[in-house]
């Protein structure tokens, strides 16, 4: 009788460390993976999305420049950002956000020739992300360029605005369409992790032309970017570079100056001004023209 009743106590005893060590294995496993390999997936998940984001606002530059080429239609059209991306069900993870929003006059250029002229006020569309795991990004829809900026790494031109330069007659011509964002109503802005459609629509073009142009600043948080840009264009128009004084940009301040060259013998800017109106949501906020 006493040896079955120790038999059973350590069977029982038996049970409860293997079961113990299940546990304990278990919880080795899901550690091992929560440390190791979720970051990683979460990762590659944020990096995907910040791949989508610039998709769709390449949709976005390609929706602008349809309506600043056909400016006969003026109805708006929507086009979907997507803020975030989603935790991992189950597993110990962490959302990744974003704020979408439309920065009225947030940079500006100004032209010194005749006639003279306040600095034109450009508002632009941002992206910025709130990632847990991948490198933060900005895009940025700015004077019809579309910009992808790291808070380390600088910023950098993907799709590049109107802009030319030709010598005709003596004369340096600059052409410059200029895309300005204006919001309508309240709808500005929008932050989380879900999908939110932002509305643009053609409102009216306004041509200017300066002459005997002595510089032009570009002011702008992305001033890298337009350096490299401007810079390769004038180049790519066969300009020397000894012909003009483009220096990096201290601060947002690109200044574009000491135009000498025997080739020309002024310059000239043919600048056009598109004003496009955006809001972000469903809906739209009509106002008169």
């Amino acid at each position: 009788m006493k040896m079955s009743i120790k038999k059973t106590t350590d069977n029982a005893v038996v049970g409860v460390i293997t079961a113990i060590l299940l546990i304990g294995l278990i919880v080795a496993i899901i550690s091992l993976i929560q440390t190791m390999y979720i970051p990683k997936i979460m990762e590659q998940r944020e990096a995907d999305h910040m791949d989508k984001v610039a998709e769709q606002f390449t949709d976005l530059t390609a929706v602008i420049d349809t309506q600043a080429a056909n400016p006969t239609n003026t109805m708006p059209i929507a086009t979907s950002i997507t803020l975030g991306s989603k935790e991992l069900p189950y597993m110990l993870s962490t959302r990744a956000y974003g704020t979408l929003e439309i920065l009225d006059k947030a940079s500006s250029i100004t032209i010194i020739g005749n006639p003279s002229h306040l600095p034109f006020k450009i508002g632009r569309i941002t992206y910025s992300s709130m990632n847990a795991y991948f490198l933060n990004q900005n895009y940025s829809y700015e004077a019809g360029a579309l910009i992808v900026s790291q808070l380390e790494e600088g910023n950098l031109m993907m799709i590049r605005p109107s802009f030319s330069a030709a010598i005709n007659s003596s004369t340096l011509d600059i052409f410059f369409d200029v895309v300005n964002i204006t919001s309508i109503g309240e709808k500005t802005i929008a932050s989380g992790f879900g999908t939110y459609p932002i509305q643009t629509e053609f409102y009216n073009t306004t041509n200017f032309t300066f002459a005997d142009v002595t510089s032009m600043t570009i002011t702008t948080p992305f001033s890298n970017a337009w350096y490299f840009f401007i810079r390769s264009s004038f180049i790519g128009a066969g300009i020397n570079e000894n012909d003009f004084h483009l220096p990096p940009p201290i601060g947002q301040d690109l200044v574009l100056d000491g135009f000498s060259s025997s080739d020309f013998s002024s310059v000239r800017v043919i600048l056009k001004i598109i004003n496009i109106r955006a809001q972000i949501g469903p809906g739209w906020v009509q106002q008169n023209h």
